[in-house]
């Protein structure tokens, strides 16, 4: 399937300029097996696979797809723990034309039921007895949908379910397997539906094309210097963007891939030792914990670089851990929508790469900061920030007006309030939406979260935009102290007068959380944290 919002004169030209090429995912992945059959391609708890035993893997479970009678450019819908399984599933449904969404461990009824309306899958992977309500919403969604096929991923098949085993056994029709070459997706079709985050409303599905996905592999590759002797950690979900984006470098290298079986911080240290990592990729909220160990008792001399996304990263837990390993920490920034927009370079001196931006834009890739009246602002000017690049998402999934009110002329409105600095390198603000108007001034929730987080016994921290009889709204601080510690807000408050801050910006109240309420990649839930917040 073509993409739906991006038309082929704009596909020439980032073919004539050499951001994108014809060559596919499966097409790399195949010369990996022919290249490097033994050498290990992604393991996890309970396995070890190679780049021959992958191709020839995904090789039965495409033609056992297509065995099926799912058709080329269907949908399938899956919500699993990222593992070798993730891996297989999706170079599988490149090999057999099918377009995958990979749902987040956190989604539930309304979420799932939501993307099963939008993409009409024909397949769904899941585990039904997981404990969580799948079952009650695969019963609302299948009503009078008996043609979707339901693979059981958990190992115990209710009935109507398909074992994932039954998948993965050389197919009873010989002629699947020699459909795969003619169905598998080429360079410039559709070939993954990404989603958001979801922090606001429902998420929004983004269309992949196979070639922004190989654009952004050669771009985040090279950025991290990622090599074919490099064993990548993959610290963070793959259904989201910390995750994904590195193993998407995997179009271009054949490195490996681990999988952690806990997101747990010294479990985390303990694989890298083990299993001895080079790279990890992970969110700031894990890196953060991760500092917090005991570095000096695990050998981490393997691991040379941490890249870490999707949301502001800790610099203090970022130097603690260089200043204790040889690995360095490598920032980057983006959204489902426009990927990896801005990203450090692993061979850059720390001074930059942890100096508070996120890094340069990649290759092929343009900025704009503009005021509200849409004018372009100058360097240093804060301002909407908006940004082309030929590995941008082509636009929402069958979402016409949902694309043309973030996409024009090329160019994708973020909602991120930012500013490029005199290096050239991007700034983030803050979210457009989550600023706070106290009585006509602006309060960016960043500015002041920075400071709220150099007070010692703060773990995380978080600032909203609460309603205010007199003010219209006041920012309200939600802080999960450090173990054991708990935290004075009238303290907190006199830090914050005497670090300079504006007296307006200062917090009207001082909430602390056990735990933040999450949604995709580990990211805050800032809508859910003034229902916490007890009564005054």
């Amino acid at each position: 399937m073509k993409p739906s919002f991006l038309d082929q004169e704009k596909v020439e030209a980032y073919l004539a300029a050499g951001y994108w090429t014809r060559e596919t995912m499966v097409e790399r992945y195949a010369a990996y097996a022919r290249d490097f059959p033994d050498k290990i391609a992604c393991r996890d708890s309970q396995e070890e696979i190679t780049w021959r035993g992958l191709d020839e893997l995904t090789d039965r479970i495409a033609a056992n797809l297509i065995a099926r009678g799912i058709e080329r450019d269907a949908r399938a819908l899956v919500q699993m723990s990222s593992s070798n399984r993730e891996i297989v599933l999706r170079i599988a449904f490149k090999k057999a034309g099918i377009i995958g969404c990979f749902a987040p461990m956190q989604w539930r009824r309304q979420e799932l039921g939501y993307a099963f309306r939008e993409l009409s899958p024909s397949a769904i992977f899941a585990s039904p007895d997981s404990g969580r309500d799948a079952p009650a919403w695969l019963d609302e969604a299948l009503d009078g949908a008996s043609h979707t096929l339901l693979v059981d991923l958990s190992g115990e098949s209710p009935e109507g379910w398909l074992p994932w085993a039954d998948l993965t056994r050389p197919p009873d029709n010989a002629g699947a397997m020699e459909k795969i070459v003619s169905r598998q997706f080429r360079f410039d079709e559709i070939s993954l539906i990404t989603v958001s985050s979801g922090s606001s409303g429902f998420s929004k599905l983004c269309e992949w094309p196979e070639g922004a996905q190989m654009c952004l592999a050669r771009a985040n590759g090279a950025r991290l210097s990622i090599s074919e002797d490099d064993n990548v950690g993959v610290f963070a979900p793959m259904a989201g963007g910390a995750g994904l984006l590195v193993w998407v470098t995997s179009g271009m290298t054949p490195c490996a891939f681990t999988f952690p079986e806990t997101y747990n911080a010294r479990a985390l240290l303990a694989l890298i030792e083990s299993a001895e990592i080079t790279v990890a990729t992970t969110v700031p909220v894990i890196l953060t914990r991760m500092a917090q160990e005991d570095l000096s008792s695990f050998d981490l001399r393997s691991l040379r670089a941490i890249r870490i996304g999707t949301a502001a990263a800790d610099l203090d837990a970022a130097r603690h851990v260089e200043s204790l390993t040889d690995c360095r920490v490598v920032v980057a920034a983006g959204s489902m929508e426009t990927p990896g927009f801005a990203h450090a370079d692993f061979n850059e001196p720390a001074a930059l790469r942890l100096n508070g931006s996120v890094g340069l834009p990649h290759q092929g890739c343009r900025w704009r900061i503009e005021d509200e009246e849409g004018n372009t602002l100058p360097r240093g000017g804060v301002g909407h920030f908006k940004i082309s690049a030929p590995f941008t998402s082509s636009g929402y999934w069958k979402d016409p007006e949902g694309t043309r009110a973030v996409w024009s002329d090329g160019w994708n409105t973020t909602g991120d309030i930012a500013t490029i600095d005199e290096d050239g390198r991007l700034r983030l603000l803050g979210r457009s939406k989550e600023v706070i108007n106290r009585s006509g001034q602006k309060i960016l929730p960043v500015e002041v979260e920075r400071e709220i987080a150099k007070h010692p016994d703060v773990f995380e921290c978080a600032v909203v935009a609460a309603p205010d009889p007199e003010y219209g709204e006041a920012p309200w601080a939600f802080i999960q102290p450090h173990e054991g510690r708990s935290l004075d807000p009238e303290v907190l408050a006199d830090a914050l007068r005497a670090s300079g801050l504006a007296t307006y910006k200062i917090p009207t109240r001082f909430i602390e959380l056990g735990e933040f309420p999450r949604v995709a990649s580990d990211k805050i839930d800032k809508k859910a944290l003034l229902e916490l917040a007890p009564d005054e």
